[in-house]
């Protein structure tokens, strides 16, 4: 029998075509060279050698080591490039091409997708809001009167934004147990975890212009999962 397309994916697959997740990736026999990538169920797709291969006028997009000029392209260079990695891996004309290019997922190494330029984390959650509230103020009220009203947001480092897989040190402060005397400094006792859902910017706006909801789509690359 002949062997099975990588691009014939099981039904309810969660990295079919409806779903292709871009990244930036390295081989082991080019570890130098960072790719820009999609996911296609279990493999990597080399989306700047398909792109050259099938003669995408996107190419010099897709070329590079990462997503940023990609993002900074605008809504329809987003728009087009999707509708051409779906037909890449789903048209059969494509399949000659498109298989060669295909790397396993367990045969690459991973990389930041793009380099942050900043970072704001926003207190949307209105449930874990209200938990810290009950905890902060267990005689008032969990949510303050301006919470629902005034979106909370505060800038975090972006240099410290790293790919998942990598080691994280333990930041070091002061820490005071009720048996301790005085206040010691070292390495942080706990870590808190939080799974958050971060959005994506790659068109950037005009200094002081706001962005209407109404332009959310012309300015949002897409979405990513971020443990804070």
């Amino acid at each position: 029998m002949p062997e099975q397309s990588p691009l014939e994916l099981a039904e309810g697959d969660p990295f079919g075509p409806h779903n292709l997740p871009y990244g930036v990736f390295t081989t082991a026999g080019e570890p130098e060279r960072r790719r820009l990538g999609v996911r296609v169920g279990g493999h990597v797709l080399d989306a700047g050698a398909a792109a050259h291969a099938l003669g995408s006028p996107y190419a010099a997009l897709l070329d590079r080591p990462s997503l940023n000029p990609l993002m900074a392209a605008g809504r329809t260079a987003w728009r087009d490039v999707r509708r051409a990695l779906t037909a890449w891996v789903t048209v059969p004309a494509h399949r000659a091409d498109i298989e060669p290019l295909l790397h396993p997922l367990d045969s690459v190494t991973l990389h930041l997708p793009y380099e942050v330029a900043d970072y704001v984390d926003f207190y949307a959650s209105e449930h874990h809001a209200t938990n810290v509230g009950r905890i902060f103020r267990p005689d008032g009220a969990a949510l303050t009167p301006n919470w629902k009203h005034l979106p909370i947001g505060y800038h975090g480092r972006a240099g410290t934004i790293v790919v998942s897989g990598t080691d994280v040190t333990r930041p070091s402060g002061q820490r005071k147990s009720p048996a301790d005397p005085a206040p010691v400094f070292g390495p942080s006792g706990k870590l808190d975890i939080e799974a958050e859902v971060a959005f994506v910017v790659g068109t950037p706006s005009r200094q002081g212009s706001p962005v209407e909801l109404a332009s959310f789509r012309d300015h949002v690359f897409g979405l990513s999962l971020l443990n804070d």
